[in-house]
């Protein structure tokens, strides 16, 4: 998604993914390009957890360029603080960095 904000919850496509994966009661992290007004609205429509991939300011033309990169880190990223909770709950799951994969 392009920004998360006051308008995600009205139709917007990760709060009908968070619509449908509160059905199979599975969390859902959303990872944006930016946060923005109101962003905590979300939570209400089913998004658990929500980062912006945009390490810092930055132009238009080199977020398009690096957003690939950019989503890919603040995956990884997301990963490692799930993988980081999870092991204070004592999960037996762990995070493969050089695959970046989550071992079950």
């Amino acid at each position: 998604e392009g920004c998360i904000d006051d308008q995600t919850p009205n139709g917007k496509i990760p709060a009908e993914v968070a619509r449908i994966a509160k059905t199979y009661d599975k969390p859902v992290v959303a990872l944006a390009g930016t946060i923005g007004k109101n962003a905590k609205r979300n939570y209400q429509s089913g998004i658990d957890a929500f980062s912006s991939i945009i390490p810092g300011p930055t132009t238009l033309d080199n977020a398009i360029e690096d957003a690939e990169k950019w989503l890919e880190g603040c995956a990884e990223s997301v990963i490692r603080h799930i993988t980081i909770g999870m092991s204070l709950i004592g999960s037996e799951q762990k995070f493969d960095a050089s695959s970046k994969k989550v071992a079950l």
